[in-house]
């Protein structure tokens, strides 16, 4: 039987679910780069990061997803021009997930947009990316169990896969193969 965890902003007007079923299409890590840290801050919701600056993050196959509610709130944003696609709710600010693009089938949702407790459902973090961008140290006991490059390849292998099974659609964040809503690029207003 599938399970389901559902997506909400910090409204409510947005919301969607995910289901969760197998392990092999799921993955959960905490995200130290610093595009993460500029996408959240844009926003002005910091209380997504943890004492260190990471971004917990769950990440599923784009197939697995689906926007109930409030559609018209989605919006996308990138950080740098060639950076991938980061979503959130236009009505309160709250952000969604990232995406790579409408041909990859990844889907990264911010865990503070999930209502049920991750740990419970999902299990803990697995490892943690990008520490080099950490705003102090990251205590070794804080990483998770796996290293960076074995979350990386990992990704890259489950990523190879679900591409292959056709996991990039349905996809409710592109139509067409274009973003449901034109990404603004954070880099632009700083020039």
């Amino acid at each position: 039987m599938t399970q389901y965890l559902d997506i909400r902003c910090d409204c409510g007007a947005l919301q969607g679910r995910v289901a969760c079923s197998a392990h092999f299409f799921q993955n959960r890590v905490m995200c130290y780069c610093d595009d993460c840290q500029a996408f959240v801050n844009h926003l002005g919701h910091e209380s997504s990061l943890n004492q260190y600056g990471g971004t917990d993050v769950y990440q599923v196959s784009a197939s697995q997803v689906s926007i109930v509610s409030g559609h018209e709130h989605l919006k996308c944003l990138k950080v740098t021009p060639k950076g991938v696609h980061r979503w959130y709710a236009s009505c309160c600010n709250a952000p969604i997930g990232n995406t790579i693009g409408p041909q990859w089938p990844l889907v990264g949702f911010i865990s503070s947009v999930i209502v049920q407790d991750l740990d419970s459902i999902v299990g803990p973090i697995k490892g943690s990316v990008f520490c080099q961008f950490a705003n102090q140290p990251v205590p070794k006991e804080v990483k998770g169990r796996w290293s960076h490059k074995r979350i990386v390849a990992t990704m890259v292998i489950k990523l190879l896969v679900w591409r292959i099974l056709g996991k990039a659609q349905p996809n409710p964040f592109y139509k067409a193969g274009k973003a449901v809503s034109k990404p603004h690029c954070l880099a632009s207003d700083n020039t």
